[in-house]
């Protein structure tokens, strides 16, 4: 049975009804390497032992690998911006925002499930994947080309609204959609602060080359709030320019329209030296001495707190004085009020004893 052509503003309307913050659709071909510099990621070694990136290389690059014969990949964003934040805590340890409550899998994975029943009130036969960053694929890449954001210096995705405090969730599926999204260009200017906030150096680029867009694309530290109040308007309704038709995508989807709005240079995030890495993947008894954790205990959001569209991002997270009293609890927390505290929550996918050891060494 021919898989149902899908109608943008039917899914993108069903989108926001299940609580997403924003939706795009890409056409689900292949990701090059000039857009995302994966395999010069690996060869790096930025990797750290995260030995499961080196698998499924192919699924990652290329959807239909996922999902034979997909044609289009539905990606989805949920904000989680903080009404407050842990960073001023004297007694407990700092803690990133993703973190502070429901874990972001199991919600958003709800949410997509809830997306496909409400897209087969319309279209019965409609089929698709959820995928929820535990899938082999690039779950910011694919944002990127739905016309969701862009990827900033910090490797994060970066939406006008959102800024780079977003989750993402992504529909994989066979069903052609009758406009797709097309890449925004980077709104990063000449802004560094991310890359100079990081105290252990881990944020670089994959050459030397210019990163910036075109001039009038350019945006200061200081000078982003003009930026900032243009790209609002536009925030989840991409310009028209940005749109291709099904009938034009194979024509639209060459490299050079592919690549047409991706940087020179493309930033890269060296695990070895980051601390969000040694919080939380690293199973390690002990952390290298060198790497500065500079409160934190799980996580790190450094390079996310000086940007200056995160700055202006809009809150999508009620932090509750009786849950940031929780939170604060956990830094005496022993095994039994950790693993309580910190069910359905991304803080569960540590262990006590690496939280523990997370404390020794968040201070310096």
């Amino acid at each position: 049975m021919e898989a149902p052509t899908l109608s943008s503003s039917f899914v993108k309307e069903a989108a926001i009804r299940v609580g997403f913050d924003a939706c795009g659709i890409a056409i689900a071909s292949p990701l090059t390497e000039e857009e995302w510099g994966y395999e010069e990621w690996l060869r790096r070694g930025y990797q750290a032992d995260m030995a499961y990136m080196e698998q499924h290389r192919d699924k990652r690059s290329d959807p239909t690998l996922l999902v034979p014969g997909a044609r289009s990949v539905i990606v989805l964003l949920s904000g989680y911006k903080s009404s407050q934040t842990m960073q001023d805590c004297v007694s407990g340890a700092r803690i990133a925002q993703y973190a502070y409550g429901e874990d972001y899998h199991e919600r958003i994975k709800r949410m997509l499930f809830q997306l496909i029943a409400a897209i087969r009130q319309r279209y019965p036969d409609f089929e698709a994947k959820p995928c929820v960053d535990t899938v082999p694929i690039s779950d910011k890449q694919w944002a990127r080309r739905a016309g969701l954001g862009w990827i900033g210096r910090n490797t994060l995705l970066v939406n006008p609204v959102l800024g780079s405090y977003c989750n993402i969730g992504e529909l994989v599926t066979p069903s052609p959609a009758d406009l797709y999204d097309k890449p925004i260009e980077n709104r990063c200017g000449n802004c560094h602060a991310c890359v100079a906030a990081c105290p252990n150096h881990a944020l670089s680029e994959s050459r030397a080359n210019s990163f910036a867009m075109p001039s009038q694309s350019m945006v200061t530290t200081e000078g982003s709030n003009h930026a900032l109040s243009e790209s609002r308007a536009n925030s989840f309704a991409m310009p028209s320019q940005c749109i291709v038709t099904t009938e034009e995508s194979n024509k639209a989807l060459t490299h050079s329209s592919i690549n047409e709005l991706t940087h020179s240079s493309i930033p890269l995030l060296d695990a070895n030296r980051c601390a969000s890495y040694h919080t939380v993947e690293n199973r390690a008894e002990t952390l290298p001495p060198d790497i500065r954790l500079s409160g934190y205990a799980f996580g790190c959001d450094i390079c996310q707190l000086v940007c200056p569209y995160n700055q202006t991002a809009e809150v999508r997270y009620t932090l509750t004085d009786e849950r940031k009293a929780q939170l604060e609890a956990l830094a005496d927390a022993n095994p039994t009020t950790f693993k309580r505290l910190t069910k359905h929550t991304a803080l569960s996918r540590i262990r006590h004893s690496q939280w523990q050891r997370n404390q020794k060494q968040r201070k310096t």
